[in-house]
């Protein structure tokens, strides 16, 4: 759905009008903490998809550590949330409200942001948190060892004296393109999420200035939790922050994260009421536990991306037809069906169809005749050899790569399905050395440009099919720098720029899904589509 012209307003008015009103809730009338049960306050036991291997909220991490740290870090505005159609899921939605900011104001240039944060903050240990603390994680985030290094460059904020402390409660970002619907995102996101100037600096090195080492294992929170027990190898326990300063917000009484690295197990313990919630279950182990009457599956639509990826650079992939023909003949429906078991969406393209500015830029439906005459008008001669890789980890990648093997064989095209180790896997893609390859994508922030550049854009980390086209380019950076007038244009021609070209086939959108205990709610997602444990509740 495109986005209202005047949304880029919508937190200024939003937050002063909240300000003046005095009392109002800070999620703007849409608070997660309505989803909870009556009653006192209970503690949950979950098991996500891996292990939370480091709390450091600005290093490259496992998705249960990004889950865990959406608790110990709380940045100066928060996503709004609805209710899905099911429920249980809250579900981020484009407006943002209060977090340690009270206020917020944009410069009339659309260039600056100043932001007046809440009187009496603190951290975890009782001292203060002021606009010192904001300005050093920000600037942390953009200088420091972290993989984030590129998000407050996509607003414009390149250099550290853009990020500045006025004073202890007032912090500013200027010269920078605040109007992009980007900014608010990325400012709401637990990256630039606010850690403690002081307790950092009391642990850093000359050769760690930015206290990497000491931040992958403690936290001097800033946010709705405090870790109460950390074992790399087993389990984090997080209880409330006393200090945290919407105590009310938080919807349990504590989370504790046990790490079970099979499946099997992670759904016997929530059978046998152990678990309050398990993540990362494969689709037929779903199924199955959709007949537990002390159970219920949640899941909702997601702008993760299953894609075949396609080296551009080695022949004959090399030909746009030739990876045109590849795409009709992928059996769409049968992967959503078959492999994912009606936990995805169909494929829609490189952008989700629920992402904003989606445009229809191809067909995605298998279609073997039309396969077959893309493959003659590309003048290849077949049959044509290949591999497709996986990761050894993850079963419904390999599942696909089989179902997609059968139907190429149709059309003239072998390939080898092949495993790979994780480890190797990541060498050799980020080596680009892979002809053909399924892989997973979400991109944070669920913006269109964001999604684009770092699937296709030349040069981009994560493009391991070595794509490159100027033209896709700057339509890209048109759209970055775009205000919503203008957006919804450039995103139509670069989307069926990339439908054309096609250089990774979208396969379907896999759903965002858990399986919980009766009585478990609160499941919020926001655009990092990572679960927001202080919401969580039961009965």
């Amino acid at each position: 759905m495109p986005r209202p012209i005047t949304r880029r307003l919508g937190i200024a008015i939003a937050v002063v009008a909240c300000l003046a009103g005095a009392g109002c809730s800070a999620s703007g009338g849409n608070d997660p903490s309505s989803s909870a049960s009556d009653g006192a306050k209970k503690p949950l036991v979950i098991s996500l998809d891996s292990a939370v291997d480091l709390l450091d909220p600005q290093a490259w991490r496992t998705p249960a550590a990004m889950a865990a740290t959406t608790g110990l870090v709380d940045q100066l505005i928060e996503q709004e949330y609805q209710p899905s159609s099911n429920g249980l899921v809250l579900a981020g939605t484009e407006k943002f409200s209060p977090a340690l900011a009270e206020k917020v104001e944009y410069s009339p240039d659309g260039k600056t942001a100043t932001y007046t944060l809440r009187a009496g903050l603190k951290f975890a240990d009782g001292t203060p948190l002021t606009a010192k603390d904001v300005a050093w994680s920000f600037q942390r985030s953009l200088l420091g060892p972290g993989y984030v290094k590129a998000f407050l460059p996509f607003v414009g904020v390149t250099k550290a004296d853009q990020i500045t402390a006025k004073d202890d409660r007032t912090f500013v970002v200027s010269n920078a393109s605040v109007k992009s619907p980007l900014f608010e995102k990325f400012v709401g996101m637990q990256v630039l999420g606010v850690m403690s100037q002081t307790a950092a600096e009391a642990h850093k090195t000359d050769a760690d200035p930015w206290a990497a080492s000491w931040l992958r294992e403690n936290a001097n929170s800033s946010g709705a939790y405090v870790v109460e027990k950390y074992d790399r190898n087993s389990v984090l326990q997080l209880k409330p922050n006393p200090n945290y300063y919407d105590p009310a917000k938080v919807r349990n009484s504590g989370v504790t994260m046990q790490f079970i690295t099979d499946p099997s197990q992670r759904a016997l313990l929530l059978r046998s009421g152990q678990l309050d919630l398990a993540q990362g279950l494969p689709p037929d182990q779903l199924k199955q536990l959709e007949s537990d009457a002390n159970l219920q599956v949640v899941h909702d639509q997601s702008n993760r991306l299953a894609y075949l990826g396609i080296n551009t650079k080695v022949a004959p992939f090399d030909n746009p037809k030739v990876r045109q023909a590849i795409a009709a003949a992928v059996p769409y429906q049968a992967l959503v069906d078959q492999v994912m078991k009606g936990y995805a969406r169909p494929a829609s393209g490189i952008v989700p169809s629920n992402m904003d500015t989606y445009v229809k830029a191809a067909d995605y439906t298998e279609n073997l005749d039309k396969a077959k005459q893309l493959l003659a008008e590309a003048g290849v001669t077949t049959p044509i050899t290949s591999t497709i890789y996986v990761r050894q980890s993850n079963a419904t990648d390999q599942q696909s790569a089989v179902f997609i093997q059968a139907n190429l064989k149709k059309i003239g095209v072998e390939v080898e399905v092949k495993p790979l180790p994780d480890a190797e896997f990541t060498q050799r893609s980020n080596a680009r050395q892979l002809p053909m390859y399924v892989l997973q994508y979400l991109g944070w922030g669920a913006d269109p440009f964001y999604q684009m550049f770092y699937l296709a854009g030349t040069g981009s980390g994560t493009n391991f099919a070595s794509y490159g086209n100027p033209a896709l380019d700057k339509l890209i950076q048109d759209g970055l720098a775009a205000t919503d007038a203008g957006r919804a244009a450039v995103s139509k021609q670069a989307q069926e720029l990339l439908a054309a070209d096609m250089p990774i086939v979208p396969l379907y959108n896999p759903d965002w899904t858990f399986a919980v205990r009766k009585g478990v709610t609160g499941l919020a997602k926001d655009n990092t589509e990572q679960l927001r444990l202080q919401y969580l509740a039961k009965k």
